[in-house]
């Protein structure tokens, strides 16, 4: 029995290695991209290549910072291609992430492939907007009371040329996490317990996005995704689970940059998604997705989250969220005034 928790401890000791490992590679993935952006963005400005930019202006105004320059090129049409790069190094980087998990977390015994039949495709679909609700509810809190939660950093205010970053939101990320955090963890810890792995799966994921905004909804979402991979052997469903939130998540500004306002319809309806996701869960609690057997293993609570890799891996979150918290707080006091964003992708 004793060999049985130490293979508890040894498999999730590498799981939180392997996470840890792929946030120094999206960060240095994340370095690299933004050291790209605003080079190319200085070069093409400092060179008369923008004529329309004041570059002068903005360094002798006194209060330069590198927003400043972003700003001023709304509408000139670069910054789609440098958010291209910028999202292209980020996509590099957790492909280079997964291969490393791969390293550290090798396949154990296969998942049984298994298809998910349509309905309950269905029923998953709505139990994921129900969490997703209480998860950005619960990620939000603060923002209700007129804090503010926008990045400085956020996309979305560019207009049309945020286009690459709605699609890498709706496409891209879905893929790239999911092989992370569903195929590359899961292929390594199904065989463990089913339980402990979801929530393991899902913990990370939501430390992984690195502030508080998002880390509910994606602790909840990734234990769903996870339960679903794990009975399946099948990630191209979590990866439609996972595009599903993000798409919707998505639209307001997919439909802003055409000029069509749908705030109102869309808040209708995700509403009535998630009530009737959360009406679902409360009825199919019991469902067998939701269900995982009781483990004989002696402690296995200490063997699963007290270990080095674990550690390591929810010390270098707090690290994360501390520093996006700061960020949010400088900005808040930087700031002259605008309304504060809500977090509700995944990614």
């Amino acid at each position: 029995m004793e060999q049985t928790t130490n293979s508890f401890k040894r498999a999730y000791n590498r799981a939180g290695l392997s996470v840890a490992a792929l946030y120094g590679t999206v960060a240095k993935g994340e370095a690299i991209a933004l050291i790209l952006l605003f080079g190319i963005l200085s070069v093409l400005a400092g060179g008369g290549l923008l004529p329309s930019v004041d570059v002068q202006g903005i360094l002798d105004s006194g209060t330069f910072n590198p927003m400043d320059l972003i700003d001023s090129m709304v509408g000139t049409g670069v910054i789609a291609t440098v958010l291209t790069v910028f999202l292209l190094v980020q996509a590099c980087a957790w492909i280079v992430g997964y291969v490393i998990m791969r390293l550290i977390m090798p396949e154990t015994k296969p998942i049984e492939k298994r298809n998910l039949p349509f309905g309950q495709f269905l029923m998953i679909a709505l139990m994921c907007f129900g969490v997703w609700g209480v998860g950005a509810t619960l990620g939000n809190l603060a923002s209700y009371f007129g804090a503010e939660t926008e990045s400085m950093l956020d996309p979305t205010a560019f207009g049309f040329e945020s286009l690459p970053y709605l699609i890498y939101a709706m496409i891209g990320a879905p893929i790239v996490e999911e092989l992370t955090f569903r195929k590359a963890l899961l292929d390594g810890l199904h065989d463990t317990h089913a339980g402990y792995a979801a929530v393991v799966s899902g913990l990370l994921f939501g430390i992984m996005h690195g502030n508080h905004m998002q880390f509910f909804l994606a602790f909840f979402l990734g234990m769903i995704f996870a339960m679903v991979y794990q009975r399946t052997g099948r990630v191209i469903y979590t990866m439609l689970l996972h595009a599903m939130i993000n798409t919707t998540a998505t639209l307001p500004e997919l439909f802003a940059l055409g000029g069509v306002e749908i705030d109102g319809v869309w808040n209708a309806v995700v509403f009535s998604l998630i009530l009737a996701g959360l009406i679902v869960l409360l009825v199919k609690r019991r469902h067998p997705l939701l269900q995982a057997e009781k483990t004989a293993v002696p402690d296995a609570n200490r063997a699963v989250y007290q270990n080095v890799g674990m550690r390591i891996v929810r010390i270098a979150g707090l690290v994360l969220i501390g520093v996006q918290g700061m960020i949010l707080v400088v900005s808040g006091l930087l700031a002259s005034g605008g309304s504060s964003g809500v977090g509700y992708l995944v990614h």
